[in-house]
């Protein structure tokens, strides 16, 4: 019992890798008031905000699958779709997660923009909205207290 909770152990270990001195480098993004959140060996989370009043935190795990997430607090404005579109642009620039089924990412955001404009959420039932590239892409959306509260994820394999 003990030496399998030893490997156990040993094991998981191995997954994680230490980039507790990484930085998403969001001021090159143009966020601002950028706040480090978590930064340790087995994740790290920062927060900065845009001019316009939309609040992003990314976070990525590395003791599992390479997990990596942007949380987003936004204006709701007829801008929602616009907005999502580039907030996914800067997703890949922070952590390289490119799009690779623009068919099925302009049908998710038509879906997203039309679920908001309803006061409703968009979750894409759940599943991947990308899956064509490396990558499987998320997005959540609703809206909350007159703002959008989204989240878009990125699962990458493990090399």
């Amino acid at each position: 019992m003990i030496s399998a909770l030893l490997v156990a152990t040993a094991l998981s270990g191995t997954n994680c890798v230490d980039h507790s001195s990484y930085t998403f480098d969001l001021a090159a993004r143009r966020l601002r008031d950028i706040e480090i959140l978590r930064s340790e060996a087995s994740g790290r989370s920062e927060r900065g905000a845009y001019p316009d009043g939309t609040t992003v935190t990314v976070t990525a795990e590395y003791c599992t699958e390479r997990d990596i997430t942007m949380s987003v607090d936004a204006p709701f404005d007829a801008q929602n779709k616009m907005r999502l579109g580039q907030l996914f642009g800067q997703f890949d620039r922070i952590m390289s997660c490119p799009v690779s089924d623009w068919t099925m990412f302009d049908a998710s955001m038509d879906a997203a923009d039309a679920a908001l404009t309803a006061g409703e959420s968009y979750d894409n039932g759940g599943a991947p909205i990308d899956t064509d590239g490396t990558n499987a892409i998320y997005l959540s959306v609703a809206p909350v207290d007159g703002r959008v509260s989204a989240e878009i994820r990125c699962v990458r394999p493990n090399d």
